[in-house]
């Protein structure tokens, strides 16, 4: 039982009781938000840093899959059970994707508009890329947003699924891809 009328905090539990001056509701108020404030601190910079992470990640998987038709991040980095729909739309496993890597010839790559949310383990990170290079069979990469969702594992955060879709011409044209 709590009573902050009363000049002393009591509080009851599992038969025992405990008596506790109080210094003001005031005080104890201030108190509850520090630790709130202090928390409510410590999970930003901790998803500032969780951020920087999932972005570097994605940009090592990429820039190695792509550039240098190097699987190595995407096998070290990725679940067993990773999906992508690449930019023709094909559905591909985890060893699809690797094996894949053949039908590249990319010059450049670069990454914006990137944004990252976090729902308990999972994040998710969409942004623009642009690709200067081709895919056989489809020839050359068009402008694309694409979407990563990761998983926080006992082994750090690993790539579960991506997507890459290429931008409409009219999006390109009004300037929203």
């Amino acid at each position: 039982m709590i009573e902050f009328g009363n000049p002393r905090l009591q509080l009851r539990g599992n038969g025992m009781n405990f008596s506790k001056t109080k210094t003001s509701t005031f005080g104890l108020a201030v108190s509850m938000a520090a630790t709130a404030s202090s928390c409510l601190a410590s999970n930003q910079s901790d998803n500032l840093a969780d951020t920087e992470k999932i972005k570097q990640l994605n940009r090592e998987q990429q820039q190695e899959l792509l550039l240098n038709k190097n699987a190595e991040p995407l096998e070290r980095l990725a679940v067993d059970q990773y999906l992508v729909i690449a930019p023709g739309g094909r559905v591909e496993t985890k060893a699809q994707a690797v094996v894949g890597v053949g039908s590249l010839d990319v010059r450049a790559v670069e990454f914006s508009q990137e944004q990252v949310i976090f729902y308990n383990d999972t994040a998710v990170l969409v942004g623009k890329i642009d690709i200067d290079g081709t895919m056989q069979p489809l020839g050359k990469f068009p402008p694309m947003k694409f979407m990563a969702t990761f998983v926080r594992t006992e082994d750090g955060w690993k790539t579960l699924s991506r997507s890459m879709t290429p931008c409409a011409p009219i999006a390109i044209e009004h300037g929203v891809c």
